[in-house]
């Protein structure tokens, strides 16, 4: 028998062919896949973290040096700032990222671009070959403006002629202070302008608009003459006349003896006895007296008062009477009368006498004499219809009763409104509320503001009074203090037009006839009403508002700016008139009804502009932003600001809003 060997497998290849430890090399050939996965995801998310912190750095650093930029230079201060902002997002050092770098630079346009990069050492990829990854990200920031519209409206009652830091000035005397509030909103307009434009592209569209107001708004000029009342009832007077006629002529037919019939009437006679027939008639013809063809029976020329009127005219100061008199004509005639008798014969020496009666047409020119008497003071109606051709009428408003020529500047008085306390919603009838009314009823169309013609009304005991009063005396007329003609909305392409129309005084060969000058008291209802009228894409302008000449798209904004709190007059002429007199917005009155109802309309013209999508910027300057001004701002866009620096920067950063600071990429 042969030897038989006993062979045993290796270990490797019992464990081969042991199907129990299959599980074994099967994990551990997996182990080298299974950890360039993980290793390849740590490394990834830690990549992707550190790039996406990098990017939001670098887009920080871009919108702050942007924002901090003057004009369109990106000068060192506003490199070490967007510098700042990109160090504050991304501290050296965060997720291990090394050799770090970031930079900023800007094109002529102002566009901000910057750079970062940084090296990232890998986790658990350095095993695999990978020990490190590049990141590099860019970023760039600007602004740029779309088609928009920017209507400021501004406060220039009298307090803006003082500075912020004068709290006992309540107007200056009407004279601007060195350093005076509106002198800082020159300013600022100016500053806004400059941010704005800087950042508009040449495809854009964008238009600004001014409501200067105080208790009036000057409009006139942009408002066409169908919109304006062509009558109107203001409180005026007119002048009582004693009259008196006083004769400049009285011509009177010369009687016509055909226009009647002829009637014998007697022979007058005078006896000269016995003469012969010859001498009879001699002595007729030698001892009487012409005789005489028709003429009046009474001497003198007749009055006019004693004829029969038949026509009457009047041109200006001068009558004239047409008429006739009924008048009997006489007619003498000598004739003898010879009566021969036995021895007795008579002469008779004579004459025949006729009659007749006929009419004698007259003229009678007259002239009138008038002188006054007294005024009669009362709500009086004028026909102003020849106002709009040249704003110029005249009317016998002057002192005891002289024509007196009224020049329409161009404030207004409000469309007819009603007296209500509440105004959500606004009530039918209350016109003046409605921004886009578009006037053709009487009640709807707005009168222009004529102060001259308007006078105020006392009693004999000079109490106020609503009754018709007549008088001598010579009242005053109220004051108007109608400020600089609004602008509409235009492009201003030419930074000195916009320098120019808000300048104290307008420069030499302006068309403008005043310059932007502050006075009166403060009504933030008209304001609002007509910053709301001249930038809605209804109304009035819808033709010039609704969309770009393109047709593109519009974005709205109105910035409004008040120094004070509102101040209303009973006695003070503006659009509603004089208050306590014509009583259109308190119905009574009373100051208190009168200003809370004012407020109250405010905040209805408030919401009208928001309501049409327009934003509502608020800055009240030099005084307390109240809610009333905060309510009537679009949520987070009221400001206040206490100086002329604060004043600028708020008009800034709302213009930087407004320009929609923007990445780029």
């Amino acid at each position: 028998m042969g030897h038989q060997t006993d062979t045993r497998p290796s270990f490797f290849r019992r464990l081969a062919q042991d199907i129990t430890a299959n599980t074994i090399v099967i994990s551990a050939a997996s182990l080298v896949p299974l950890m360039a996965m993980v290793g390849g995801g740590v490394d990834a998310s830690r990549y992707y973290m550190a790039e996406t912190r990098l990017q939001a750095a670098c887009d920080a650093g871009a919108l702050a040096a942007r924002r901090s930029m003057p004009a369109k230079v990106l000068d060192d201060e506003s490199k070490t700032i967007g510098n700042n902002f990109f160090d504050e997002n991304y501290p050296d050092g965060t997720f291990g990222l090394e050799q770090l770098n970031r930079a900023y630079v800007a094109d002529s346009d102002g566009e901000v671009t910057g750079t970062a990069s940084g090296t990232l050492p890998t986790a658990l990829m350095g095993a695999f070959g990978y020990d490190e990854f590049q990141i590099n990200v860019e970023c760039s920031a600007d602004v740029n403006v779309s088609n928009t519209d920017i209507m400021f409206v501004l406060d220039v009652t009298g307090s803006m002629n003082c500075t912020t830091s004068d709290t006992s000035c309540t107007n200056n005397g009407e004279v601007e202070a060195s350093g005076s509030k509106i002198d800082n909103l020159r300013t600022s307009v100016m500053t806004f302008y400059d941010t704005v434009e800087s950042a508009t592209s040449d495809k854009a569209q964008v238009r600004y608009g001014v409501v200067p107001y105080n208790s009036q708004v000057n409009v006139g000029a942009s408002l066409n003459d169908t919109w304006m009342a062509t009558s109107h009832t203001y409180q005026s007077r007119e002048p009582v006349w004693d009259t008196t006629w006083t004769t400049l002529s009285y011509d009177v037919d010369d009687p016509d003896s055909s226009t009647g019939v002829e009637e014998f009437d007697e022979f007058q006679w005078t006896h000269y006895g016995e003469v012969s027939e010859y001498w009879c008639e001699y002595y007729m013809d030698v001892l009487l007296t012409d005789s005489f063809d028709w003429r009046p029976t009474s001497s003198g020329t007749p009055s006019a008062s004693s004829g029969t009127v038949t026509n009457q005219t009047q041109n200006g100061d001068i009558r004239t009477t047409t008429g006739y008199h009924e008048t009997t004509l006489e007619r003498r005639e000598k004739t003898y009368i010879f009566t021969p008798g036995a021895g007795d014969d008579q002469c008779h020496l004579g004459y025949n006498w006729y009659t007749m009666d006929v009419e004698r047409d007259y003229v009678h020119v007259e002239e009138q004499t008038q002188e006054f008497d007294e005024y009669r003071y009362y709500n009086r109606t004028f026909d102003l219809t020849s106002l709009y051709d040249d704003n110029r009428i005249t009317f016998d408003t002057g002192t005891e009763g002289a024509d007196e020529i009224h020049q329409w500047n161009g404030c207004i008085e409000e469309a007819n409104t009603v007296s209500n306390s509440t105004f959500d919603p606004v009530p039918s009838g209350a016109y003046d509320l409605d921004i886009d009314l578009v006037p053709s009823l009487d009640d709807e169309k707005w009168k222009p503001a004529l102060p001259d013609l308007v006078h105020y009304r006392y009693d004999y005991n000079w109490y106020w009074t609503t009754s018709e009063y007549y008088t001598t005396r010579d009242y005053d007329n109220p004051r108007l203090t109608c400020p600089k003609a609004a602008m509409r909305l235009q492009e201003i392409t030419a930074r000195s037009d916009l320098e120019d129309y808000l300048a104290e005084v307008p420069p030499s060969g302006s068309s403008e006839t005043e310059g932007m000058i502050a006075w009166g008291s403060t009504y933030h209802d008209i304001g609002m009403i007509w910053g709301g009228r001249f930038i809605s894409p209804d109304g009035i302008f819808a033709a010039d508002n609704a969309t770009t000449a393109g047709g593109d798209a519009i974005s709205r904004h109105i910035v409004f700016m008040t120094d004070g709190t509102q101040s209303t007059s009973r006695t003070t002429y503006n659009v509603y008139g004089i208050e306590w007199w014509d009583r259109r917005v308190s119905g009574d009155g009373s100051s208190t009804t009168l200003s809370n109802n004012h407020a109250e309309r405010f905040q209805a013209a408030c919401r009208a502009a928001r309501n049409k999508n327009i934003s509502v910027w608020v800055v009240a300057f030099g005084t307390t932003l109240t809610q009333n001004l905060i309510d009537c701002a679009t949520p987070g866009r009221a400001f206040s600001a206490s100086n002329g620096t604060e004043l600028d920067e708020k008009f800034r950063e709302i213009a930087e809003r407004i320009a929609e600071l923007r990445l780029t990429d």
